[in-house]
């Protein structure tokens, strides 16, 4: 069943064919179920056309999907604007809510920050920065003046003399 553009399971029990939609789990499909009065065993392709469009309305008045992906989207944004702890953390693609770095961090990096990155740079583009040829123009800052330092060797032979 294809049900606000999710492809839904007919064979699977509605509050859990319902856990397929973004934002809804497995404790609010069973909420959804009983606020319907449908019964906890059955089937999507059991559910008559009438809970159907019960259900569609329901869901449609709920924060899901699209707009539940944008609001979080919307969330993690303003926490990294306004440079928060947590803004921070997700802009570095690490921990956000005080898990060990030291051994556990790779869901983190694979996952926070992903809404921050830019895309707009591929590697191509970086490729074809490298490629550019170094300009003539070079500029170093002058060293201070240091004071002489005494080699070790000559440290060794004062030592000797006093001997």
């Amino acid at each position: 069943m294809y049900l606000l553009g999710v492809n839904l399971p007919d064979e699977k029990h509605v509050w859990f064919a319902l856990t397929r939609i973004y934002g809804i789990g497995q404790a609010t499909g069973q909420s959804i179920c009983d606020r319907l009065s449908i019964h906890s065993q059955c089937k999507l392709k059991d559910l008559p056309e009438s809970k159907i469009t019960e259900l569609s309305q329901l869901l449609n008045s709920m924060k899901i999907e699209a707009e539940l992906r944008r609001d979080v989207r919307n969330r993690i944004t303003h926490l990294s604007q306004i440079e928060c702890y947590r803004g921070r953390r997700h802009k570095a693609s690490l921990p956000v809510h005080g898990q060990r770095t030291r051994t556990n961090g790779k869901t983190a990096k694979r996952l926070n920050g992903r809404w921050l990155k830019d895309r707009a740079f591929s590697t191509s583009s970086a490729v074809a920065v490298s490629n550019i040829p170094p300009t003539s123009f070079s500029f170093s800052f002058p060293k201070p003046p240091l004071a002489p330092v005494p080699s070790i060797w000559s440290t060794v032979r004062r030592f000797i003399r006093f001997i």
